[in-house]
């Protein structure tokens, strides 16, 4: 069973609270992160580009240091390819997921418009710092002109 991504960060600050990753950003080891102390004294860690951090610490929210115990451990992340629709643009992409050693855990393709298709996944990965060959093999599928990171769909998760 592969650990829970809350024991990839490790908070400082004098804290005992259990690290929660916030489900607004999705923070991936090696994202650079900010934690705030919330609710029942757990720490919600967010990307430090995250507009809700951005938010919080505008309002006057003290951070909290937090960090990543190692940058190789593996995560759950959402990516959204934006792609020209053709016939097997479904089987293509996630034929690079595999490749990549990626493990779909949850998968959204919305119809086409104006002949533009965007697909989402919510993937396990192995090791977080594969991420950025990830969405470049993504990128590379024939008719694909972007991935970027979203936010999380598959309901459930812990």
């Amino acid at each position: 069973r592969r650990p829970q991504p809350e024991h990839a960060v490790e908070v400082s600050d004098g804290h005992r609270g259990p690290p929660r990753l916030a489900r607004c950003c999705t923070p991936v080891p090696a994202d650079e992160v900010t934690g705030f102390a919330v609710r029942g004294g757990t720490v919600a860690v967010h990307r430090a580009d995250c507009p809700v951090a951005a938010g919080m610490a505008g309002a006057g929210r003290r951070a909290v240091a937090v960090t990543w115990r190692s940058p190789s451990s593996g995560c759950r992340v959402t990516l959204r390819a934006e792609a020209l629709g053709r016939p097997r643009l479904l089987a293509d992409l996630t034929d690079a997921l595999a490749d990549e050693g990626a493990a779909v855990v949850h998968a959204e393709v919305e119809p086409p418009r104006q002949h533009r298709v965007r697909h989402t996944y919510t993937l396990d990965l192995p090791d977080a710092t594969g991420l950025p060959r990830l969405m470049r093999v993504m990128r590379g599928v024939p008719g694909v002109y972007d991935v970027s990171r979203a936010l999380p769909v598959a309901a459930g998760r812990g």
